[in-house]
């Protein structure tokens, strides 16, 4: 797993690269005067899905390849035919299979192979 540079703003350990949707949830309206509530647990680790699941289309290419390597293989086929069928983004899609044979070496199968 890779490890990832991390700030503390306010308290909580953030990852650098989710600063900016980090200060977006916490940062109270405009004008209100009023304190933003304390990010959740759920909010904190990047690594809670979705409640509808894993969505590569939320996510940069280097999160969706780190929910890959720990994704089964259902789970691999679901998040690569969503990207498929929404960002269609090349680095991702080029490694299918890989990607596939991952998730089957993980599952302690063969993939096919002799």
């Amino acid at each position: 797993m890779p490890e990832h540079k991390m700030i503390t703003i306010d308290g909580i350990r953030v990852r650098v690269e989710d600063e900016a949707r980090y200060r977006a949830r916490v940062s109270p309206p405009a004008g209100t005067g009023a304190q933003a509530a304390p990010l959740t647990s759920a909010q904190a680790d990047p690594r809670v899905q979705d409640p509808d699941g894993f969505n590569p289309a939320d996510h940069t290419v280097l999160q969706v390849v780190a929910h890959l390597a720990e994704a089964d293989e259902e789970e691999t086929t679901r998040v690569l035919d969503a990207e498929a069928d929404g960002e269609r983004r090349k680095g991702l899609l080029e490694r299918r299979e890989e990607f596939m044979q991952e998730a089957r070496t993980r599952a302690g199968g063969t993939g096919g192979r002799a």
